[in-house]
């Protein structure tokens, strides 16, 4: 007695497996790129207002930005959001948008002053005290370096004593006493 095999009618999985991949790569394409551009106008307003809410600083006083702020019902974030989202569906541009809030707010609602007027100060003075700075330490390491010994003489380095026949022998006395220190120290 032959026994049949149950599901001989069907095809096989490798004859199948292709057409399973094609139908799921095309569910997955159908699903991913919807036929009207509702999504993609959403995603580009989305877009518009990540970017806008990240170039204006929070109110609360929390310092983080407008997209970050982190404070549950914060008033401030939540009518600053609410307002570019307003604007931005009357189709106002970044720059108009951030305006209204400078106009409203004063320069403190941006997250770095605007590179003009008095505000350059705040880019140029960290810079200008590094560089005086920098002179200050560079001129006292010379003075320290030029300082005069007791005996009047400058100590300017080896610029004096560069040929070492015109360099001053030390007192006969310190070298002793200097040697007699080291052979202590290496019969300890």
């Amino acid at each position: 007695m032959r026994i049949k095999k149950k599901f001989s009618n069907r095809m096989s999985w490798s004859r199948q497996f292709p057409r399973v991949c094609t139908l799921y790569l095309l569910a997955f394409a159908l699903g991913l790129f919807p036929a009207g551009s509702s999504a993609q106008d959403a995603s580009s307003d989305e877009v518009a207002f990540r970017r806008v809410s990240n170039k204006l600083m929070c109110q609360c006083g929390c310092n983080y930005m407008v997209l970050s702020c982190n404070h549950v019902d914060c008033p401030s974030a939540t009518y600053i959001r609410r307002t570019i989202k307003t604007s931005l569906s009357e189709g106002k541009s970044d720059e108009v948008i951030i305006a209204g809030f400078v106009q409203e707010y004063g320069v403190r609602v941006l997250p770095e002053p605007p590179r003009e007027g008095f505000s350059w100060l705040a880019w140029i003075m960290p810079f200008a005290g590094l560089g005086l700075g920098a002179v200050a330490v560079s001129y006292v390491i010379l003075l320290w370096k030029r300082k005069e010994t007791p005996d009047g003489q400058s100590q300017s380095g080896d610029a004096e004593y560069a040929d070492s026949a015109s360099r001053p022998e030390p007192p006969a006395q310190l070298v002793e006493k200097y040697r007699a220190q080291i052979d202590e120290e290496f019969r300890k």
